[in-house]
């Protein structure tokens, strides 16, 4: 029993006191901006994933895409030297192929030398195949062997487009001869000495046509300017 009618009251109005109105609305308005930020993250996510449908791409196909997206902006500046060219970082984009250097293996935690290679299917469609093996400290002139004798095919591989009528790179980079930048068919680390910024895959497929594009982060280009003003 208490001993104080008065103070028992208090304490008992206290204890079974509820959420105020102030209280209720500030939960209220924090969970309603969480569903707007949740709403606004799906809503882009499925922009960007329609966008691709719209190209001729489906769900696995955008996976590879997210996939090949960060394989590519993993690519580094990885120096290797020939006795014509000198030292220059290596890649290697043609019509038919890409070849570089990157930080993000498809498995394993190694980086590896990685082909993007553009391969005939047996109804006459192409299809891109992607490959990897550990680059370790591979010459340039191990690299081009690996290539020619086909041993870059042994080691992981994953087909990233199947059943295009066609496959095209184009590549944009900093021309160090022109000193401008510009869109080419064909990007060289020996040539260029530096790597591109873009890589453009265009296909063609029965859906309709598209493209993808790729980002290159690298800073080959203010090594190469470095090189010009202290290497002398």
């Amino acid at each position: 029993m208490c001993s104080n009618t008065k103070h028992c009251i208090r304490r008992k109005n206290r204890c079974s006191k509820g959420y105020t109105l102030i209280e209720v609305l500030v939960a209220m308005a924090i969970f309603t901006a969480m569903l707007m930020l949740a709403g606004m993250a799906l809503d882009q996510g499925l922009r960007q994933y329609h966008g691709l449908v719209e190209k001729g791409l489906g769900f696995w196909d955008y996976a590879k895409k997210i996939w090949i997206d960060k394989s590519l902006n993993s690519s580094i500046d990885y120096y290797v030297y020939t006795r014509d060219d000198g030292w220059f970082p290596y890649f290697k984009g043609s019509q038919s192929d890409i070849s570089y250097i990157s930080l993000a293996p498809f498995a394993g935690d190694v980086p590896v030398v990685a082909w993007l290679a553009k391969e005939s299917e047996a109804d006459g469609k192409r299809s891109l195949v992607y490959y990897e093996i550990p680059v370790y400290t591979k010459s340039y002139e191990e690299i081009d062997r690996d290539y020619i004798f086909g041993d870059y095919k042994k080691g992981k591989s994953l087909k990233l487009l199947e059943g295009m009528k066609s496959i095209e790179f184009n590549f944009y980079g900093y021309d160090i001869l022109s000193r401008k930048y510009g869109w080419y068919s064909s990007f060289e680390g020996n040539r260029m000495k530096v790597l591109p910024s873009l890589v453009k895959i265009s296909y063609n497929r029965d859906e309709g046509a598209g493209s993808l594009i790729f980002n290159i982060n690298v800073n080959s280009l203010a090594k190469t300017t470095y090189n010009e003003v202290y290497s002398r």
